[in-house]
């Protein structure tokens, strides 16, 4: 992954985002199995699908955030394994209070909104309007 901080790009969210989670419980689901290995690897070797997942199950949100919209400032509608702009649609549903105690993450975001087109044909739509509904609300924060 680009974008990664030297200081942090070895460093696994275990060591980045103490505490250590330890291990896996021998009865967790599997995604909480896959959330458990996912803070053992080193930070720059996460993959946008890695990042979604992590962001939309709130792990190590300080950290995590900032490299997701950095990936998205190229990419709006990078995809993990969903569909375009899930990456996106993961960091739209991190709470508010996060934006507002971090201006400067909330500008990257709103930049990150104002290069999407809905003409581009991997422009994802909902039944529901959810990726616009979360756009308003994030521009209006």
């Amino acid at each position: 992954m680009r974008d990664v901080p030297p200081e942090l790009a070895a460093l696994t969210l275990d060591q980045a985002d103490p505490p250590s989670w330890g291990p896996t419980p021998d009865d967790a689901t599997t995604l909480v199995r896959r959330v458990h290995r996912l803070r053992t690897v080193p930070v720059a070797q996460l993959g946008v699908e890695d990042l979604r997942l992590l962001v939309a199950q709130d792990v190590a949100r300080e950290l995590l955030v900032p490299l997701a919209v950095a990936m998205l400032r190229d990419r709006p509608l990078l995809e993990g394994d969903y569909y375009p702009g899930d990456l996106l649609m993961a960091v739209l549903r991190v709470p508010e209070a996060h934006w507002a105690a971090h201006p400067d993450r909330l500008a990257a975001l709103r930049e990150v909104l104002d290069r999407l087109d809905p003409e581009d044909p991997d422009y994802p739509t909902f039944d529901d309007d959810e990726l616009e509904t979360a756009i308003a609300r994030a521009r209006a924060w």
